[in-house]
């Protein structure tokens, strides 16, 4: 601290220079001198010193004295300026510290004691805090960004956020089918979509910043709307407005990520572990479901319904390269809707070419969808009239286990994001497509699964 700090509050006369004239509050144990340096506390601390000094504007060099905080500096729990504001409170007395009952005093004696009113007015003074919003500079530690956003470190999601800070502050909130389709027919820009380049919708009661950690904390988390509108101070409405509108720009920007590579890239990156049996692999498939809430209409109901999870789901298709990363995410369908359904009709096949080779497990009958494009199914062999599998295709299996097991490990990340992996709201079912469009994309910055 500097030599010379003095209390900005307006009714304090103490400063350092003059330790004789110092007056110090009961509640006070040391008298220090405080300042805060971030942005978004120092306009809480203004707020607050206004109410005694209306055209006060707090700037980093400023300091506040122990009398205005209610036990003597800030805390977590009291982060702000708070007693002896104005100079109608600062004739009020010190709010009195607690002190544990004595031996010989029982706590309903304690009870007993006569409440001053000087004392429940400090009282109320403790009880009005402006609660602050959650902001990602809260989270400090490397491992609670990988929890708590699925980004590896810090400057991950700074460099991924800075990618489309410039764009989000143009695009359009999403206000209801209804309201952002005629918004849409008066505009002249075509591109002027939710998710896409517009005017901001609602009133700024976030940050961008904040925004996309509130996306990337459902994302991640799961949490529901109304707990992400506690943690940032926000409606619910508002928070599903900025999730919808989010969600849909980020799979619109990052798709890109969700890449089909060449063969030529394929050959040129394939592991050691596949070019001595399968050097032709393509792509490893796999199907996947999602548990969703029991839709009330009975066709949909039937159309939801998965015999293999016992539950309504939806279902949608992943590719990865042999290196593990996902090249091919199809869109969401009923979970009633078989394997060899979704390739057939998820626009897969326009993907492979004549002599590839594609990796799935026993349960995709595709084999003659493939053999029209050409293209070679590699699948662990089966029993044969119930008999004992031979030495061979017990081999086979094993080798394709060891090298199909990528595609499993490549679900698991995405079902990492626990939006994913609980059981989806049925009024997330419209935005699934660009959730799973967006969990796959982050996927993707990590590092491949083999080497």
């Amino acid at each position: 601290m500097g030599k010379y700090d003095h209390c900005c509050v307006g009714s304090c006369s103490n400063t350092r220079s003059r330790p004789q004239l110092i007056k110090k509050r009961s509640h006070v144990t040391e008298m220090q001198w405080f300042g805060v340096s971030n942005e978004e506390k120092r306009k809480l601390w203004e707020r607050q010193i206004q109410k005694g000094r209306a055209d006060f504007k707090m700037t980093i060099t400023m300091k506040v004295c122990s009398n205005h905080f209610t036990e003597g500096r800030p805390t977590p729990s009291n982060p702000i300026p708070i007693l002896f504001l104005t100079p109608s409170d600062y004739n009020v007395r010190s709010p009195q510290k607690r002190t544990a009952p004595t031996r010989n005093e029982t706590p309903s004696s304690s009870k007993k004691r006569k409440i001053n009113p000087e004392d429940e007015e400090a009282n109320k003074c403790e009880d009005q805090q402006t609660p602050i919003p959650l902001a990602f500079n809260q989270v400090t530690r490397e491992s609670d960004v990988r929890c708590f956003t699925g980004f590896v470190s810090t400057q991950m999601f700074k460099f991924v956020f800075s990618h489309v800070e410039k764009k989000a502050s143009h695009m359009l909130y999403w206000k209801g089918a209804k309201q952002t389709s005629e918004e849409q027919a008066h505009s002249s820009d075509y591109f002027n979509r939710p998710g896409l380049y517009n005017r901001p919708g609602p009133n700024k009661k976030l940050t961008l910043e904040q925004e996309f950690f509130l996306v990337m904390l459902r994302l991640r988390m799961g949490l529901l709307l109304q707990d992400l509108a506690f943690r940032f101070q926000v409606s619910n409405g508002l928070a599903s407005q900025i999730f919808t509108t989010w969600i849909k720009l980020l799979s619109r920007e990052f798709k890109f990520l969700i890449l089909w590579p060449t063969r030529a890239d394929v050959k040129q990156a394939l592991p050691e572990s596949f070019k001595k049996f399968y050097p032709k692999t393509r792509a490893i498939i796999d199907c996947t479901e999602v548990f969703i809430e029991t839709p009330s209409s009975l066709d949909t109901q039937a159309m939801c319904w998965s015999e293999y999870k016992h539950h309504c789901t939806v279902k949608f298709l992943v590719a990865i390269s042999p290196t593990g990363l996902i090249s091919y995410v199809s869109k969401a369908y009923g979970g009633r809707a078989s394997d060899k359904f979704i390739v057939e009709n998820s626009g897969f096949l326009n993907l492979i070419e004549p002599y590839d080779q594609i990796m799935a497990d026993r349960g995709f009958k595709i084999r003659d969808l493939l053999a029209n494009a050409q293209t070679t199914l590699t699948i662990p062999p089966s029993c044969r009239n119930a008999l004992q599998m031979r030495k061979e295709d017990v081999q086979a299996t094993s080798r394709i286990a060891n090298v199909r097991i990528y595609v499993e490990q490549a679900i698991n990340r995405l079902k990492w994001y626990r939006i994913l992996s609980s059981e989806m709201e049925m009024t997330l079912l419209p935005l699934c497509d660009d959730i799973i469009i967006t969990c796959s994309a982050f996927c993707n910055l990590l590092d491949p699964l083999t080497a």
